[in-house]
């Protein structure tokens, strides 16, 4: 797949949510009698992933996903002030989800068909891609020379199964989370680390002696996990979605986070709007480069 989610976000220097959003979405589907007899949603959510989920300096959730995940909360309870999150990373959020711990999912969920046994997809979010972020003085410029080196990925993330797949020579390390593994890299542990390329470039604006490099890999489209089988959840979540679209709420909270125009332009095809529909069967998150 060659849509790509562009290095736009890579210049956003993380700012806090938007103070103010448009109208709650209006629905027909019924909301899930399990919110409506609880009183709140429970969403996990990235905290370590800026520009898409972070915790702001007031310590509060910030982000363009959390952003979304208010917008989501705001159709199911007319405000925000029932939404509930729970921090997630890549190893643990589907038995999160699974276990009852936590609603929906949105939280940077790379589509693969593995994952759509265990949960189910919302209507795409947006597209996701892979690069390396590297020391500048580094002679790693792409995948292939990654051999013999120490490349380091979170646990559970389709990056993991990727290079496991596509570059066994590396010699692979895992961690639980983005900022550990971004810490290991800036200590000097590893020689690269493996992750979205939005993180990269976000990572690369505040960190000078690092850069991004490497062709943009594993495109893969993104969702909002609902517990397999839950259709009354699945279906209330997509005609929230379906409204968000026809607002063009993907874009505006994006462009919230991305202060530069040209990056901003250059993510309109790959983020749902008006005239934007996004579709798994494009996605390409455990497929080789050719």
């Amino acid at each position: 797949m060659k849509q790509v989610l562009s290095a736009a976000f890579a210049v956003a220097l993380v700012a806090g949510t938007c103070a103010a959003h448009a109208a709650a979405p209006k629905v027909d589907v019924p909301l899930p009698a399990e919110v409506k007899a609880a009183g709140f949603l429970t969403v996990g959510i990235n905290c370590a992933y800026p520009p898409a989920g972070y915790v702001g300096i007031d310590g509060k959730p910030a982000g363009y996903e959390y952003t979304m995940v208010k917008r989501i909360a705001e159709a199911a309870l007319g405000t925000g002030e029932g939404l509930r999150t729970q921090c997630v990373n890549d190893s643990n959020r589907i038995p999160f989800l699974q276990s009852g711990k936590i609603d929906l999912i949105l939280a940077s969920l790379a589509f693969t068909p593995a994952r759509a046994e265990q949960l189910d997809y919302s209507s795409p979010i947006w597209v996701s891609n892979l690069q390396l972020i590297v020391p500048k003085d580094s002679k790693v410029a792409d995948y292939a020379d990654l051999t013999g080196k120490t490349v380091i990925t979170p646990t559970g993330s389709t990056y993991q199964t990727w290079l496991q797949k596509c570059y066994p020579q590396a010699n692979l390390t895992t961690v639980q989370t983005a900022a550990e593994g971004s810490t290991m890299l800036s200590q000097g542990r590893a020689d690269a680390f493996a992750y979205i390329d939005v993180y990269g470039f976000n990572f690369t604006q505040m960190q000078k002696n690092f850069k991004v490099v490497g062709t943009l890999a594993a495109s893969a489209v993104q969702g909002v996990g609902v517990k397999k089988g839950n259709k009354p959840m699945l279906d209330w979540v997509n005609a929230v979605l379906e409204q968000m679209r026809a607002e063009d709420a993907f874009f505006k909270a994006f462009s919230q986070e991305v202060k530069d125009p040209t990056f901003v332009a250059k993510y309109r095809a790959v983020v749902p709007g008006p005239n934007v529909k996004l579709d798994y069967s494009k996605s390409g998150a455990l497929e080789c480069l050719k």
